[in-house]
């Protein structure tokens, strides 16, 4: 049940990061064209450019855990069943207290930030800091999945 769950939850991100990346292109498009055809800057280009951005990043990162998509350094034989078992499970603790840092920190960030506002969008900025917990979130939920993994190999 958590594997499905996960798969969903995986599939929207990614259709939400598609749709994203392209918004993020034309932005950026749009803000060149007008600057250098037009002589016209556009202010809210950029704002919303660094918004997509930063939504990409930390929902990539978490979809990224999930996928197996970031690195992996072996600085220990990893042939050893114990040694794998024990790696596997330290990094199960990382990456949960990162998580845990990313939600509570995250979200303490976006509600301080939450009063200010991003003039040339006319949003709070509360949306600029949101993709922290979001991704904290994700990745706890995609932590536990591997963890629930772990133990039935164990079994």
């Amino acid at each position: 049940m958590l594997n499905r769950l996960c798969d969903r939850v995986t599939v929207v991100a990614r259709l939400l990061m598609w749709i994203g990346f392209a918004a993020l292109i034309a932005t950026v498009a749009l803000q060149v064209i007008a600057r250098n055809l037009l002589t016209t800057p556009m202010i809210w280009t950029s704002d919303l450019a660094q918004l997509l951005f930063t939504w990409l990043i930390f929902v990539g990162a978490a979809v990224g855990l999930r996928t197996g998509a970031h690195y992996d350094v072996d600085l220990l034989p990893m042939n050893r069943p114990a040694v794998a078992r024990s790696v596997e499970i330290i990094s199960l603790v990382a990456g949960a207290c990162v998580s845990w840092l990313l939600i509570r920190h995250g979200w303490e960030l976006a509600i301080v930030r939450a009063t200010a506002e991003v003039q040339s969008l006319g949003i709070s900025r509360f949306w600029m800091f949101l993709p922290l917990p979001v991704s904290g979130t994700l990745m706890a939920l995609y932590l536990l999945e591997m963890a629930a993994g772990m133990a039935r190999r164990a079994t």
